[in-house]
């Protein structure tokens, strides 16, 4: 299979299974709200959020061993000798199981009682709720613990592009999840521990069995004591990592800083509002998530094989089409956020709904020059790259925090996240001028400036119901359908070039022939 057929079948595979997440997400956030209570489901956010820090290392790990692992897929296409490639690539896992066997337990030694002193002492909790969460931290530090010693198998599905076969597990992981949701709605109980328990199994065993399949699929996946200790490679991948941890410790204190931030200024139930648009914000996402996930391993490989014409070929569809991707749902939305979370939460939190739209609003922004970032660790060169995203990032939390104590409001630090993620995406494109030879020029002049037109005309359409109709569902799908018919042609037409258009027009050809009747004749005819 190429490499661009494989990229489209990964595309097809994770849209179909995002449409499917995002439909069950409706549903399953709403009963989780529900079961949970306001105040429970914003404890549940911000204590669960303590363990950010790992999750972020995890993925920060996971990206770093990817990109080790995709750089090698890469460097055995123009290498002579296959073989070799393949042996750089087990030399790069033996380095990631160590260091993913070593960091966890580090982890777990030093963070653990620090969160149990938060939980018990510094949050803003009820006292009679403070034992539940003191457990809801644990089970989170265990599947954190867990889940960190897999990554070094479950890299190599993106680092292959087997992305199609993950869809597989999404699948089951979010259809028991609809199933166990529904019980607990219909069966009133005190819920916060066991649910934190069931997504906690609900994420380590898919990660068990792609670990098992991954050994079973991939030569790469073996282990050699000779390989496990190589301080070169230990001290490149490091090096790596901890040029992205500035990066991922500005996101972590933007994410779970400003979580404590109105915890303690505003308590749980601006908490729980926070959540809501968080969560509106990652349905909105999925989509483009789909694209970047087909995308970056395809990048980096093509970065190993030093064919930098399709590195940028590459950089400038994921800035493009995942903007698009996300402007599909998140425009409709902010049309009738008011509308949407009261047919979704029945009784959303107050202040969701203007969180949710800066929220969006922060998404849309970020897309636009994701491409950018992407293209930067593809290239290995991001300490100072990482060092400056990582400070803007950062800045967004004392930002927020003085936006508060100025009494400006909830919707302050909402204003805080847009404010500088503007100035985190002009950094990327900047950096990537001057690294990877981006286009400042055909940046703006091909994707801002076609994605600001289509963004200004389509909301004019989509915001014209409000006109003759008072809000109610009726209104919602009406500005969905007048929304959608205005993006779909205009989208085409203004932001895709022709080279793209093609590209689609042909895959998607490619894909519905498979559905056609094929044509010839029956063996009696062939005699005749």
């Amino acid at each position: 299979m190429t490499e661009n057929r494989r990229i489209f079948l990964n595309i097809v595979a994770t849209y179909g299974r995002s449409l499917f997440t995002m439909a069950c997400g409706l549903f399953t956030s709403r009963w989780v709200l529900m079961t949970l209570g306001e105040v429970d489901y914003g404890l549940f956010g911000v204590v669960g959020g303590l363990t950010g820090f790992i999750y972020f290392l995890n993925g920060l790990l996971s990206g770093a061993v990817g990109r080790f692992y995709a750089f090698s897929v890469g460097q055995a296409r123009v290498s002579e000798t296959p073989e070799e490639g393949l042996e750089l690539c087990r030399q790069w896992f033996n380095t990631a199981l160590l260091i993913h066997l070593v960091v966890p337990t580090v982890l777990m030694m030093v963070g653990f009682p620090i969160g149990e002193y938060a939980v018990r002492y510094w949050l803003t909790i009820p006292p009679e709720r403070v034992e539940a969460c003191a457990w809801v931290f644990r089970i989170s530090c265990l599947s954190c613990w867990v889940g960190m010693m897999c990554v070094p198998f479950n890299a190599m599905y993106g680092a292959k592009q087997y992305i199609a076969e993950l869809t597989i597990y999404s699948f089951i992981t979010t259809t028991l999840n609809v199933c166990v949701l529904y019980y607990m709605v219909t069966h009133p109980s005190d819920w916060l521990v066991r649910y934190a328990l069931w997504l906690s199994i609900l994420s380590l065993a898919p990660a068990f069995i792609v670990a098992i399949r991954g050994v079973w699929l991939f030569p790469e996946l073996r282990f050699r004591w000779a390989y496990l200790w190589n301080w070169k490679r230990i001290k490149s991948l490091c090096y790596f990592a901890g040029a992205e941890f500035f990066g991922c410790l500005g996101v972590l204190l933007r994410g779970q800083g400003v979580a404590v931030l109105v915890n303690k200024y505003f308590g749980p139930s601006v908490n729980a509002a926070m959540t809501v648009s968080l969560s509106v914000s990652n349905h909105c996402n999925t989509l483009n998530g789909c694209l970047t996930n087909a995308f970056v391993p395809a990048v980096t490989a093509a970065c190993g094989a030093r064919d930098y014409g399709r590195v940028l070929a590459l950089t400038y569809q994921t800035c493009k089409l995942g903007t698009l991707l996300v402007m599909i749902f998140a425009l409709p939305i902010a049309l009738e956020v008011d509308e949407v979370l009261r047919l979704w939460l029945k009784d959303p939190p107050e202040y969701a709904a203007g969180l949710c739209l800066l929220m969006l609003a922060t998404l849309l922004l970020d897309r636009v020059g994701r491409g950018c970032m992407i293209a930067l660790n593809a290239n290995g060169k991001v300490m100072l790259y990482q060092i400056v995203a990582g400070t803007l990032l950062i800045l967004t939390f004392p930002a927020a925090w003085l936006f508060v104590a100025l009494g400006w409001g909830v919707y302050s630090i909402g204003w805080a996240f847009v404010i500088f993620i503007v100035l985190h995406v002009l950094g990327a494109v900047w950096f990537a001028r001057k690294l990877v030879h981006f286009s400042f020029r055909y940046w703006v002049g091909h994707i801002v400036i076609p994605i600001a037109m289509l963004t200004v005309v389509t909301l004019c359409v989509g915001a014209l119901p409000r006109l003759w109709m008072d809000p109610s569902p009726w209104r919602v799908a009406v500005t969905i359908v007048c929304y959608e018919t205005a993006f779909l042609p205009l989208a085409w037409w203004i932001v895709l070039s022709r080279e793209e258009q093609a590209w689609i027009s042909e895959r998607f050809n490619r894909f519905l022939s498979r559905f056609r009747p094929t044509g010839g004749t029956g063996k009696g005819e062939q005699r005749q």
